[in-house]
């Protein structure tokens, strides 16, 4: 992070131009959207824009193939977004979304994730179990020292406060904490064993809506929920004693070690609450390794909520880091506030009316986009729904270079809120293009109908 802007930016557009040299014969949504708009070359980093997806993409599928537990076809639609042949994948055995991504994990390179669902719909990202080792060997390069005197695995315990395993992104990178971080499963130390049920989780969130919209009294569980509910049910009753047996681990058996946890805001908050009113703090090694990001979640933080979690787990920093499921790179945050963009992941920002891209210059705020280097199994370009000020010329005060986000983070729906807008993911280069893709991502006859 002390390259010039003009090196660094060569650098990006020589990987930008081999990722899309790789990616457009490989990658059908991506091949008809170029198609679509004559773009044969990569000669300039804005000329990513057009090709850049948005969560669209990865919730375009129809939702009966859910519902009506179609999993072969909504593989035919996964295989169209990634590198990798899912074509020889058998899925006709799979009867939830639980066994329907534990076969794509098992079978193929694939360690897929989705989204948590909120407008009813998962979105589902097909990365690698590689994409996401390269996730957990940036907290390795950054936090635990020298890279070049560093020997993996760290050996080093690992607490998550929830499940071990699931569909969502910090779980997904569970498998690859364990590997390179924890060295073996039990330096792993989750507070609820198994999986979260994705299937599970959606219907949650299904129920949620129809409350909110008035309809829960015509609400149904699904079947295979349904069918699971015993499973469940136990699964609950045992959360009580999961939870004492985790925070025992945390205050007996790892008292003064040095530990790594990768957990949300809230949930970090949440553990050093409830460990202070047990009359507990400064627990582990200060130099244990703390990171966090994601938000609030909803729930309202006071302002000291740092000191109490550094308070509780006796550490002298909280490592911050902005990033979203569809993305393998992180940002991380300064001891300045500021959010820097790492040299593999390309940012740019969007008008939040227009969509049209603002220059890559001076201060500017807008929508989120990037494209990651990281990622080599599909096409890492993505619009999100994060409001940023991006600061591309002035040195941070950390010694760092490059472009870097100031003046916090927030959801560009808020913003638009308070002008009356709506939240139009697009960019403006692209509207009738993008819509052909997702027309040809759900296509009938490439769906079996």
């Amino acid at each position: 992070m002390t390259l010039g802007r003009a090196d660094l930016e060569r650098l990006q557009l020589i990987g930008l131009r081999q990722r899309f040299e790789q990616c457009r014969e490989s990658v059908p949504v991506l091949k008809r959207l170029a198609d679509n708009q004559g773009i044969r070359e990569i000669s300039r980093l804005e000329d990513a824009l057009p090709l850049l997806y948005t969560s669209q993409t990865y919730k375009s599928y129809p939702s009966a193939l859910v519902d009506q537990h179609r999993f072969d076809q909504l593989t035919k639609w996964l295989d169209k977004l990634t590198m990798h042949d899912l074509s020889k994948v058998d899925v006709s055995g799979c009867q939830s979304i639980d066994s329907w991504m534990t076969t794509i994990k098992r079978e193929t390179p694939l360690l897929m994730i989705h989204t948590s669902g909120t407008s009813g719909t998962m979105s589902f990202v097909p990365s690698t179990k590689r994409e996401w080792e390269k996730f957990v060997e940036q907290f390795v390069l950054w936090l635990f020292g020298d890279p070049a005197e560093l020997t993996l695995p760290l050996d080093v315990d690992c607490i998550y406060p929830y499940y071990r395993d699931g569909g969502w992104s910090h779980a997904a990178a569970n498998d690859c904490l364990v590997k390179l971080v924890a060295g073996n499963e039990e330096r792993f130390h989750a507070a609820y064993p198994g999986r979260l049920s994705s299937d599970l989780l959606l219907m949650g969130i299904r129920h949620q809506i129809a409350t909110a919209k008035g309809e829960v009294s015509t609400f149904r569980l699904s079947p295979e929920v349904a069918a699971r509910r015993e499973e469940f049910e136990a699964q609950q009753r045992a959360m009580p004693d999961n939870a004492r047996a985790f925070f025992e681990t945390l205050c007996d058996e790892l008292s003064g070690r040095r530990v790594f946890t990768q957990v949300t805001t809230s949930m970090l908050f949440k553990i050093a609450q409830e460990g202070l009113k047990g009359g507990k703090q400064g627990i582990f090694s200060p130099d244990s390794v703390i990171v966090s990001g994601g938000g609030a979640k909803g729930i309202a933080l006071p302002p000291d909520w740092e000191e109490t979690v550094k308070t509780f787990f006796g550490v002298r920093e909280i490592a911050m880091f902005f990033g979203m499921s569809e993305m393998i790179a992180l940002y991380r945050r300064c001891e300045h506030g500021h959010y820097h963009a790492p040299a593999w992941s390309i940012p740019y920002v969007l008008d939040i009316e227009s969509g049209k891209p603002l220059p890559r210059e001076g201060r500017q705020s807008g929508r989120f986009a990037c494209y990651d280097l990281l990622i080599d199994s599909r096409w890492g370009g993505f619009i999100s729904g994060d409001y940023v000020t991006m600061d591309w010329e002035t040195s941070c005060a950390c010694g760092r270079t490059g472009p870097h986000i100031v003046d916090g983070i927030r959801r560009v729906a808020d913003v638009q809120k308070e002008g009356a807008g709506e939240d139009k993911i697009s960019c403006a280069l692209t509207p009738d293009a993008y819509e052909d893709a997702l027309d040809f991502l759900n296509a009938a006859e490439t769906l079996g109908g």
